[in-house]
């Protein structure tokens, strides 16, 4: 007969083997040590039973856990940049740069599950020649007529010269 233990890993439903495994998560086990924990075939099955809890869980406790893991972060940073004062003082010059790296990794995360980061700009300015351009040859294409203020000069003298007068829009 099995076990009657609520932390045997057979006697858990999905959604409180989903919540161990974020806590065992937040605690700072890896997920290889958590599926092996409560008992899922490998370190997916428990990555994706806190995944999909996070997805159902209140707004309230993603930010806790968010907090908690920019805690650890904050810790991980003193400790890296003590190490890095004392690398600095024993003259351990070669240490140095990887311990400078360590802390910028820890910087870069940290900005990142906090949203620190300013967002990537992107330049998608053209100027009115380009649209022009672009509009007529995808008219073209779709078999629209083209109106002649989109028509580059070489494209209106393709056609035989000027258009005739009417309404450009319609065909």
């Amino acid at each position: 007969m099995g076990s009657r233990s609520r932390f045997d890993p057979a006697n858990l439903d999905a959604a409180e083997k989903g919540r161990q495994a974020l806590e065992l998560r937040r605690d700072g086990k890896t997920w290889d040590a958590i599926a092996e924990e409560l008992g899922y075939s490998d370190r997916s099955g428990a990555y994706i039973a806190a995944k999909r809890l996070l997805d159902r869980t209140e707004f309230e406790s993603v930010e806790e856990y968010r907090a908690i893991e920019a805690d650890r972060l904050d810790e991980a940073h003193r400790i890296q940049a003590e190490a890095l004062v004392q690398l600095a003082n024993s003259r351990a010059l070669d240490a140095i740069p990887p311990a400078v790296n360590a802390l910028v990794k820890i910087s870069d995360r940290r900005s990142k599950l906090l949203g620190l980061d300013a967002p990537t700009r992107v330049d998608v300015a053209h100027s009115g020649e380009d649209f022009a351009a672009t509009a007529a040859r995808l008219m073209k294409e779709i078999g629209l007529a083209v109106p002649s203020e989109f028509q580059t000069p070489d494209a209106v003298e393709e056609q035989g010269g000027e258009q005739d007068g009417g309404d450009p829009w319609v065909r």
